[in-house]
């Protein structure tokens, strides 16, 4: 199994060191960092370093993390789209976080059911798939139904967030979106 995804716009691959400067402005952005940074603000440069760092340390770790988007036309960095469980994590996740100016073009849906799909291939044991949501980001709600997800009425807390985990059935989600 490649660790290279394609898309009909996008290449997915594994979060890596060239990858860091557009995460990092990517969460400096206001919009970006209101759902998916501690305090709903952006962070200094040094605390999304170590984010990164261990986006990447995640791959070494677990053998599989968040990939980095880009547009395959351009070469421009969309986001991160993918699996992720760090510890203290309720379940093996699909997260995604997509670059400001890349909103609106469908690239976290078209991302996620790629990502997804690697991720049921890699582990035909995965009975489900989650997504962490914060309760008032309506676009990755938006993301996670497009994706098949539904919420749960399971929550996790996470720096000051209350998040809402969302799931998708293996089986249904394969049915819907194929193998």
């Amino acid at each position: 199994m490649t660790d290279m995804l394609h898309t009909d716009r996008l290449t997915l691959r594994p979060f890596g060191p060239d990858d860091v400067e557009p995460h990092m402005a990517m969460m400096a952005h206001p919009d970006v960092a209101a759902t998916l940074a501690p305090e709903g603000l952006p962070r200094a440069r040094a605390d999304e370093w170590r984010s990164a760092a261990s986006y990447i340390g995640h791959w070494s770790i677990r053998g599989y993390g968040f990939f980095s988007v880009v547009e395959t036309a351009t070469g421009d960095w969309v986001g991160r789209v993918g699996p992720w469980f760090p510890e203290g994590w309720p379940a093996l996740e699909c997260g995604w976080g997509v670059a400001r100016e890349h909103w609106g073009k469908g690239y976290a849906p078209e991302a996620a059911v790629a990502a997804v799909r690697w991720t049921f291939a890699k582990f035909p044991e995965l009975d489900r798939i989650i997504s962490v949501i914060e309760p008032t980001n309506v676009n990755s709600q938006a993301v996670a139904r497009k994706i098949g997800e539904t919420r749960t009425d399971e929550k996790f807390d996470f720096w000051k967030f209350t998040l809402e985990v969302w799931a998708a059935d293996r089986t249904e989600w394969l049915a819907r979106f194929g193998a």
